[in-house]
């Protein structure tokens, strides 16, 4: 019987654990596999890591298994088994897997952690049924009491090994640019805009190469090499490489393996403090693209952004931007619902119209990027023109939908960072005669910036929403001191728990002649 029980416990605690581990393991991939951001997740998010009643109730069975072990008596030992059992089906019912906004994806290298975690669960029960089981019950308590901290264990165990898998793939990304002699590289990074820009410059340079471009948010270092290893072909001319960071030294890790020859810089701003601690740390990390740059390298940069011009730049440069400051600069700017009309200033002082559906400066100025690489590349006015009307909203960036009710969504779910909410704002307010509602979670990764920022957006939603839907009810209270601080009525603001909530009130306020804001979706690792 005591066998039997003890098997059974096992069983209900490898069910249990694994429930915290596979939810661990999950924030893990949306940390970007990063294990300090996954601690401070951990760190963020106690009440689910150290849940009381889980620790109450995994303890009370902890001390009654080590009580057993000196006090052996058949029908003790019997009735703490079988209390654990019933604590344990109570915890496995009552862990509920919550709804996933961004999937959990069965990669590789979660395949491997897997692996990793079923060696140990076999461990376990080998101990288990070949020594005291009292003490590997005990023990086996201990850690399901603190599941996700198993989660940290097994990546950490695991650590060696992805290292060197993650070597073998860059050195065969190295070796195929490296046989790639016709290949030009174009780096494009900065505080925000990447992607947005990287989509409008491929869209552009397409009409007279044939291009790649990193896929999606694929920004990372294993990002490029898997872009690299999987889609680059000698057919290929250019390849547009996104560059992302989180930490000085990133970009350097990028450039070291593509080698561009052209970079772009979007912006530097307060991106990712948490990591990156300081701007001028996030400076540096930017500039590492340009750093890299051969001597015959060009370096387009946002004349706009008052960090740029800060910077000391060594490599040659082309500045653009939206005034006459800049070598390549919108002029005549017309911006309406259905998308913006303007000239672009070349040096040679040329005007090249340019009509796109996207909206606001931001994107504006990002297609000015386009044009000024398109014509340091050699491609005519008219091939630029004939791709500029190509440009389509990148998905989640100030993306205009028609809803079936004929009210209207402006998606800007992906955006994150304060100039690009400021933006999305003036958008909003640009659509008079309907109601301006604004749904967002705020701003995040800004350490001891987060409330001074959030509470600045705050401020500017008061006066670009008629309604504002909060979600989520901690991240949220400096937007919502900040619209008290400018006046903002208490009954146009509404703090929804989550992203449903929010659905839920958007549908019960929402008409016919609504105009919605999503500005930023955060995945669940913030939430």
């Amino acid at each position: 019987m005591e066998k039997f029980l003890l098997n059974f416990n096992l069983l209900l605690l490898v069910i249990y654990l694994y429930k915290q581990v596979r939810h661990g393991l999950h924030i893990y991939q949306l940390e970007n596999y990063y294990a300090d951001r996954y601690a401070k997740w951990m760190r963020n998010h106690k009440d689910i890591v150290y849940e009381k009643k889980k620790l109450l109730l995994m303890g009370l069975a902890t001390v009654l298994v080590i009580v057993s072990i000196f006090y052996s008596n058949y029908y003790f030992v019997i009735g703490t088994l079988v209390l654990e059992a019933l604590v344990l089906l109570f915890l496995i019912i009552k862990k509920k897997r919550a709804q996933e906004k961004k999937p959990f994806v069965l990669t590789a290298r979660m395949k491997r952690m897997y692996v990793t975690y079923i060696i140990l669960i076999a461990i376990v029960f080998t101990l288990a049924n070949l020594l005291n089981y009292k003490i590997v019950l005990a023990c086996m308590n201990v850690a399901v009491a603190f599941g996700y901290v198993v989660a940290y264990l097994v990546s950490y165990i695991n650590l060696p090994i992805e290292k060197r898998i993650r070597q073998g793939y860059i050195n065969k990304a190295k070796e195929k640019l490296k046989e790639d002699k016709n290949l030009t590289v174009v780096g494009i990074t900065g505080s925000y805009g990447k992607t947005s820009t990287k989509y409008i410059v491929n869209t552009i340079l397409s009409q007279k190469y044939n291009t790649l471009k990193t896929p999606g948010n694929f920004n990372t270092t294993m990002g490029v090499v898997r872009t690299v290893n999987d889609y680059l072909s000698p057919m290929h001319q250019l390849f547009l490489c996104e560059m992302g960071a989180y930490y000085p030294g990133d970009i350097k890790e990028i450039t070291d393996l593509v080698h561009p020859k052209y970079g772009i810089l979007t912006a530097i701003g307060p991106q990712h403090l948490d990591t990156f601690k300081s701007l001028e740390n996030v400076r540096k990390t930017k500039l590492e693209l340009v750093d890299s740059l051969p001597d015959d390298g060009v370096a387009f940069v946002n004349w706009e952004d008052e960090n740029i011009r800060n910077s000391k730049i060594s490599k040659k440069t082309i500045k653009y931007g939206l005034t006459e400051e800049a070598d390549y600069y919108a002029t005549d700017i017309d911006i309406t619902e259905r998308g913006s009309s303007f000239n672009v200033v070349t040096p040679k002082n040329e005007k090249i119209a340019i009509k796109t559906r996207l909206l606001g400066n931001l994107n504006i100025l990002n297609v000015v990027a386009g044009v000024a690489v398109a014509d340091t590349l050699g491609l005519t006015a008219d091939e630029i023109k004939v791709g500029a009307k190509y440009i389509r909203p990148v998905p989640h960036r100030l993306e205009l939908k028609q809803n079936p009710n004929g009210s209207l969504t402006i998606d800007d779910a992906y955006n994150s960072n304060i100039r690009g909410a400021t933006m999305a704002l003036e958008v909003l307010k640009q659509f008079s005669g309907r109601k301006k509602i604004l749904i967002t979670p705020g701003i995040v990764e800004l350490a001891d910036k987060a409330a001074e920022i959030n509470q600045e957006f705050g401020r500017k939603a008061a006066a670009a929403a008629d309604f504002v839907i909060l979600v989520g009810n901690t991240q949220t209270v400096p937007i919502y001191n900040g619209l008290r601080e400018a006046k903002y009525p208490d009954g146009k603001i509404y703090m929804a728990k989550n992203l449903q909530d929010a659905l839920s009130k958007m549908n019960s306020i929402m008409t016919k002649d609504s105009v919605v804001l999503f500005e930023n979706d955060l995945p669940d690792n913030y939430l």
